[in-house]
Protein backbone atom coordinates (compact mmCIF):
# COMPACT_ATOMS: atom_id res chain seq x y z
CA UNK A 1 0.00 0.00 0.00
CA UNK A 2 0.86 3.36 -0.36
CA UNK A 3 0.01 6.71 1.71
CA UNK A 4 0.15 10.12 -0.29
CA UNK A 5 -0.25 13.54 1.30
CA UNK A 6 -1.91 16.70 -0.35
CA UNK A 7 -2.00 20.44 0.73
CA UNK A 8 -4.58 21.70 -1.65
CA UNK A 9 -3.91 25.44 -2.86
CA UNK A 10 -7.11 27.68 -2.52
CA UNK A 11 -6.92 29.25 -4.85
CA UNK A 12 -6.90 26.27 -7.73
CA UNK A 13 -10.25 26.63 -9.63
CA UNK A 14 -10.16 22.88 -9.44
CA UNK A 15 -9.26 22.45 -5.82
CA UNK A 16 -12.30 24.32 -4.75
CA UNK A 17 -14.69 22.27 -6.99
CA UNK A 18 -13.10 19.21 -5.45
CA UNK A 19 -13.90 20.63 -1.84
CA UNK A 20 -16.97 21.41 -2.65
CA UNK A 21 -17.95 17.93 -4.32
CA UNK A 22 -16.75 14.93 -2.89
CA UNK A 23 -17.67 13.22 -6.20
CA UNK A 24 -15.63 14.83 -7.44
CA UNK A 25 -12.39 14.85 -5.17
CA UNK A 26 -12.45 11.20 -5.81
CA UNK A 27 -12.49 11.28 -9.59
CA UNK A 28 -9.40 13.57 -9.71
CA UNK A 29 -7.56 11.81 -7.23
CA UNK A 30 -8.57 8.48 -9.15
CA UNK A 31 -6.87 9.81 -11.99
CA UNK A 32 -3.40 8.71 -10.23
CA UNK A 33 -4.01 5.22 -10.15
CA UNK A 34 -6.20 4.75 -13.16
CA UNK A 35 -4.61 1.84 -14.94
CA UNK A 36 -4.53 -0.28 -11.70
CA UNK A 37 -8.48 1.10 -11.15
CA UNK A 38 -9.21 -0.03 -14.80
CA UNK A 39 -7.55 -3.89 -14.18
CA UNK A 40 -9.33 -4.16 -10.91
CA UNK A 41 -6.22 -3.90 -8.88
CA UNK A 42 -6.71 -0.95 -6.65
CA UNK A 43 -9.00 0.04 -3.95
CA UNK A 44 -8.59 4.21 -3.73
CA UNK A 45 -9.42 5.63 -0.23
CA UNK A 46 -9.29 9.21 1.13
CA UNK A 47 -9.51 11.65 3.94
CA UNK A 48 -9.85 15.30 4.03
CA UNK A 49 -8.26 16.31 7.57
CA UNK A 50 -9.86 18.46 10.34
CA UNK A 51 -7.70 21.38 10.08
CA UNK A 52 -7.88 25.00 11.37
CA UNK A 53 -9.75 27.68 9.21
CA UNK A 54 -6.34 29.92 8.23
CA UNK A 55 -4.60 26.48 7.47
CA UNK A 56 -4.69 24.64 3.77
CA UNK A 57 -6.90 21.79 3.15
CA UNK A 58 -4.95 18.66 3.43
CA UNK A 59 -6.30 15.39 2.06
CA UNK A 60 -4.58 11.83 2.91
CA UNK A 61 -4.95 8.99 0.25
CA UNK A 62 -4.28 5.28 0.67
CA UNK A 63 -3.65 3.65 -2.36
CA UNK A 64 -2.96 -0.44 -3.24
CA UNK A 65 -0.73 0.25 -6.18
CA UNK A 66 2.37 3.72 -6.09
CA UNK A 67 -0.28 6.36 -7.72
CA UNK A 68 1.71 8.85 -10.20
CA UNK A 69 0.36 12.96 -8.64
CA UNK A 70 1.51 14.33 -12.28
CA UNK A 71 -1.12 13.96 -13.47
CA UNK A 72 -3.23 16.63 -11.40
CA UNK A 73 -3.10 20.17 -13.07
CA UNK A 74 -0.06 22.56 -12.17
CA UNK A 75 -1.06 24.53 -8.82
CA UNK A 76 -4.01 22.40 -7.70
CA UNK A 77 -1.87 20.86 -4.67
CA UNK A 78 1.63 20.80 -2.84
CA UNK A 79 2.20 17.07 -2.99
CA UNK A 80 4.51 15.08 -0.69
CA UNK A 81 5.90 11.82 -1.99
CA UNK A 82 4.05 8.77 -1.52
CA UNK A 83 5.34 6.69 1.58
CA UNK A 84 5.36 2.61 1.34
CA UNK A 85 3.15 1.40 3.76
CA UNK A 86 3.14 -2.51 4.91
CA UNK A 87 2.50 -3.00 8.18
CA UNK A 88 2.85 -6.43 9.98
CA UNK A 89 0.14 -7.40 12.47
CA UNK A 90 0.17 -9.48 15.62
CA UNK A 91 -2.69 -10.87 17.28
CA UNK A 92 -3.46 -8.75 21.08
CA UNK A 93 -1.29 -5.77 19.01
CA UNK A 94 -2.88 -2.43 20.33
CA UNK A 95 -3.13 0.84 17.80
CA UNK A 96 -3.98 4.20 17.91
CA UNK A 97 -6.53 4.86 14.96
CA UNK A 98 -8.71 7.70 13.03
CA UNK A 99 -11.81 6.68 11.14
CA UNK A 100 -13.96 9.03 9.34
CA UNK A 101 -17.35 6.94 8.70
CA UNK A 102 -20.88 7.29 7.72
CA UNK A 103 -22.38 4.96 10.76
CA UNK A 104 -25.73 4.28 9.62
CA UNK A 105 -28.37 1.33 9.04
CA UNK A 106 -31.05 0.14 6.43
CA UNK A 107 -34.90 0.68 7.10
CA UNK A 108 -36.35 -2.35 7.18
CA UNK A 109 -38.92 -2.69 4.24
CA UNK A 110 -37.93 0.71 2.57
CA UNK A 111 -34.18 -0.36 2.47
CA UNK A 112 -33.60 3.49 2.71
CA UNK A 113 -30.02 3.84 4.62
CA UNK A 114 -30.31 6.51 7.73
CA UNK A 115 -27.42 8.48 10.23
CA UNK A 116 -27.50 6.96 13.75
CA UNK A 117 -28.17 9.55 16.24
CA UNK A 118 -26.68 8.86 19.55
CA UNK A 119 -23.34 8.27 20.76
CA UNK A 120 -24.10 4.92 22.28
CA UNK A 121 -25.70 3.88 18.63
CA UNK A 122 -22.64 4.96 16.99
CA UNK A 123 -19.83 3.01 18.90
CA UNK A 124 -21.89 0.37 18.86
CA UNK A 125 -21.47 0.55 15.10
CA UNK A 126 -17.87 1.15 14.81
CA UNK A 127 -17.53 -1.87 17.23
CA UNK A 128 -19.53 -4.42 15.11
CA UNK A 129 -17.76 -3.10 11.93
CA UNK A 130 -14.40 -3.30 13.35
CA UNK A 131 -14.99 -6.97 15.50
CA UNK A 132 -15.84 -8.20 11.55
CA UNK A 133 -12.72 -7.02 10.23
CA UNK A 134 -10.03 -8.59 12.90
CA UNK A 135 -10.16 -5.49 15.62
CA UNK A 136 -11.99 -4.71 18.57
CA UNK A 137 -12.06 -1.38 20.80
CA UNK A 138 -10.42 -1.01 23.59
CA UNK A 139 -12.10 -1.13 26.78
CA UNK A 140 -11.47 1.14 30.12
CA UNK A 141 -12.75 1.89 33.45
CA UNK A 142 -15.21 4.48 31.70
CA UNK A 143 -15.91 2.30 28.46
CA UNK A 144 -14.18 1.88 24.98
CA UNK A 145 -11.46 4.21 24.09
CA UNK A 146 -13.41 6.17 21.12
CA UNK A 147 -14.26 9.52 20.70
CA UNK A 148 -15.67 11.53 18.29
CA UNK A 149 -13.71 14.29 16.98
CA UNK A 150 -16.31 15.37 14.06
CA UNK A 151 -19.73 15.07 13.49
CA UNK A 152 -21.05 16.21 10.55
CA UNK A 153 -23.55 16.12 7.13
CA UNK A 154 -21.80 16.09 4.43
CA UNK A 155 -23.84 17.49 1.38
CA UNK A 156 -23.90 16.44 -1.97
CA UNK A 157 -25.61 16.16 -5.55
CA UNK A 158 -27.49 12.99 -6.38
CA UNK A 159 -26.10 10.90 -8.65
CA UNK A 160 -27.81 11.08 -11.99
CA UNK A 161 -29.98 8.01 -13.55
CA UNK A 162 -32.04 8.06 -9.87
CA UNK A 163 -34.60 10.38 -11.06
CA UNK A 164 -34.16 12.99 -8.48
CA UNK A 165 -32.27 16.33 -8.40
CA UNK A 166 -30.72 18.47 -5.90
CA UNK A 167 -28.58 17.24 -2.89
CA UNK A 168 -28.57 14.43 -0.33
CA UNK A 169 -27.26 14.90 3.19
CA UNK A 170 -24.58 12.15 3.95
CA UNK A 171 -23.58 11.50 8.09
CA UNK A 172 -19.65 11.78 8.26
CA UNK A 173 -17.96 10.78 11.56
CA UNK A 174 -14.47 11.29 12.98
CA UNK A 175 -13.64 8.66 15.19
CA UNK A 176 -10.54 8.44 17.07
CA UNK A 177 -9.23 6.00 19.40
CA UNK A 178 -7.57 2.89 20.48
CA UNK A 179 -8.10 -0.71 18.77
CA UNK A 180 -6.76 -4.50 19.29
CA UNK A 181 -5.89 -6.48 16.57
CA UNK A 182 -7.63 -9.99 17.04
CA UNK A 183 -7.21 -11.91 13.59
CA UNK A 184 -3.62 -10.16 11.61
CA UNK A 185 -5.48 -11.43 8.11
CA UNK A 186 -8.43 -10.16 8.51
CA UNK A 187 -6.93 -6.88 9.88
CA UNK A 188 -5.17 -6.30 6.32
CA UNK A 189 -7.85 -6.66 4.46
CA UNK A 190 -9.58 -4.54 6.29
CA UNK A 191 -7.46 -1.86 6.27
CA UNK A 192 -7.00 -2.30 1.91
CA UNK A 193 -10.69 -1.75 1.38
CA UNK A 194 -11.69 0.47 4.23
CA UNK A 195 -15.11 0.50 6.58
CA UNK A 196 -18.52 1.54 5.94
CA UNK A 197 -19.68 3.38 3.01
CA UNK A 198 -19.36 6.23 0.89
CA UNK A 199 -15.91 5.04 -0.27
CA UNK A 200 -15.93 7.98 -3.00
CA UNK A 201 -17.31 10.73 -0.32
CA UNK A 202 -14.11 10.55 1.86
CA UNK A 203 -15.34 8.00 4.20
CA UNK A 204 -13.65 4.82 5.36
CA UNK A 205 -9.85 5.31 5.45
CA UNK A 206 -8.62 3.34 8.08
CA UNK A 207 -5.72 5.13 9.68
CA UNK A 208 -3.54 3.18 12.59
CA UNK A 209 -0.16 4.25 14.55
CA UNK A 210 1.48 2.80 17.62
Amino acid sequence: MWISKLVLDPRSKAARRDLANPYEMHRTLSRAVSQALQAGRERLLWRLEPTRTHERPVVLVQTLTEPDWSVLEEGYAEIFPPKPFSPVFRPGQSLRFRLRANPSKRVAGSGKRVALKTYGEKVAWLQRRLAEGGFRLVEGEEGFSVRILQDTFLEVPRRKGRGERGKMQIQAVLFEGRLEVVDPEQARGTLERGIGPGKALGLGLLSLAP
